[in-house]
């Protein structure tokens, strides 16, 4: 009598598939993590571009025109207009996910600010997060802050 000693298919198919389930939940979780960070890099992002705008509002009593390009490009330092010596930030920091995203500054007549970033988390129920999408330019954001004296 001869005994085989391995593995029949209909074993293998159930390990395989076994194997596959595992792998699909643990990559929808890293998956998830992910865009959880990112969007934690949003919101950090966009807080350090407010307190560089305060710090501008200090010298100049008005937020920058984004009209008169004022603000500079995302990845450019931000650095006082007048006097180069002075940086508010050193890099304007770029979206995680650029170009595909942006971020979005609008002033209105130097009095306020609002920024907007758009996360990838839509079950994100924290501050800030709209449930009606805002549009700043031609995109629309689904987050967002804003100077004291107005509402993002």
């Amino acid at each position: 009598m001869r005994h085989n000693r391995g593995f029949t298919l209909l074993e293998l198919i159930i390990v395989m598939a076994i194997m596959a389930i595992i792998a699909s939940v643990l990559y929808s979780n890293f998956a998830g993590s992910l865009a959880k960070g990112r969007d934690s890099r949003r919101k950090q992002d966009l807080e350090g571009i407010a307190k560089a705008l305060e710090l501008f509002y200090g010298d100049f009593r008005s937020y920058p025109n984004p009209i008169l390009n004022i603000l500079p490009t995302w990845g450019a330092p931000f650095a006082n207009p007048t006097n180069t010596a002075v940086i508010y930030m050193q890099q304007m920091p770029v979206d995680p996910a650029y170009p595909d995203r942006t971020y979005c500054y609008i002033s209105e007549n130097g009095s306020n600010y609002k920024l907007y970033a758009n996360l990838e988390n839509l079950s994100d129920r924290g501050p800030n997060v709209f449930t009606t999408p805002v549009q700043c330019g031609t995109v629309y954001y689904n987050y967002g802050i804003s100077s004291q004296n107005t509402t993002p």
